[in-house]
């Protein structure tokens, strides 16, 4: 049987790479989501969609989410300096899951307490894979959209 969070919490993450702007994480009973009971033993749950992939403002009426894979990596973005001035992101190698995902079927993951990076895929073609690190914190279920890169 789902669980509706009855709180409401707001969190933003200033360092996001994703086209240099915060990210606001929300969990709602005022959003609509309906979140997986949790497992004793700390864990947390994280569910969302991954944002169209568009150079210009969507249409009125299309959806703002689009399909593809999301992938949940261990660990944390780290950056590594290759030289005066140069910088690049180093995302973790190990997958714990994937999910795919369309307008109107969100990915939803039950982890333990942890950093994690979610990483989205549009498909073969595509080149933009936009990378968010998420922190899950042990008995809280957050909404995040993985924002599009595309811009």
């Amino acid at each position: 049987m789902p669980v509706r969070v009855k709180r409401f919490t707001a969190v933003l993450m200033p360092g996001l790479v994703v086209a240099g702007m915060g990210l606001a994480l929300l969990t709602s009973e005022a959003t609509g989501v309906t979140f997986p009971p949790l497992p004793r033993g700390g864990f947390g749950s994280v569910t969302g969609y991954l944002d169209a992939c568009s150079g210009l403002p969507l249409p009125p009426l299309e959806s703002p989410h689009g399909a593809g894979t999301v992938a949940v990596l261990a660990g944390r973005i780290r950056w590594i300096q290759l030289g005066p001035g140069q910088w690049r992101e180093s995302l973790p190698t190990t997958v714990l899951a994937e999910a795919h995902v369309t307008p109107q079927l969100p990915f939803q993951f039950i982890l333990r307490a942890g950093d994690y990076v979610l990483v989205g895929n549009y498909g073969e073609g595509s080149n933009v894979r936009p990378a968010v690190p998420l922190v899950i914190g042990a008995g809280r279920s957050l909404l995040l959209d993985i924002p599009d890169a595309c811009r």
